[in-house]
């Protein structure tokens, strides 16, 4: 049986970090513009207005990602602060059946990955 523990977003440090900090999105770049500010000099309720923006987009694309688990017969289990998602194929068969669906990349973005950047499954009891 393979599963997922999908994210639904990262920690606010994190996440408030993406719009400043690093290669900020070209699209967020454009946001501060329209507020007259940059990445270097956004104020935090730009920041957050531009965390806001990237949310409900990624969080689009899960709910895209989740009806197409959903309609395979994977079981969706909400926790406190991600998804847990089951199937009873392997580990193999899962990637496949989402690759042919068009999903796996977007559910490498919203799973836990190793340091070499393949997706790591949830095996036995989740904290």
């Amino acid at each position: 049986m393979a599963r997922l523990q999908l994210s639904l977003f990262g920690p606010p440090r994190e996440e408030l970090a993406s719009t400043v900090d690093g290669e900020v999105p070209e699209w967020i770049e454009r946001l501060y513009e329209s507020y007259g500010t940059s990445p270097e000099t956004a104020p935090a309720s730009a920041s957050v207005l531009a965390l806001g923006e990237s949310l409900v987009y990624r969080l689009r694309k899960l709910s895209v990602l989740l009806k197409k688990m959903e309609a395979l017969g994977w079981s969706i289990k909400p926790r406190r602060w991600d998804l847990l998602a089951d199937t009873d194929l392997d580990e193999i068969e899962a990637q496949a059946q989402l690759e042919a669906e068009g999903v796996w990349l977007i559910a490498r973005q919203h799973a836990p990955v190793d340091k070499d950047g393949n997706v790591r499954w949830s095996h036995g009891l989740l904290p």
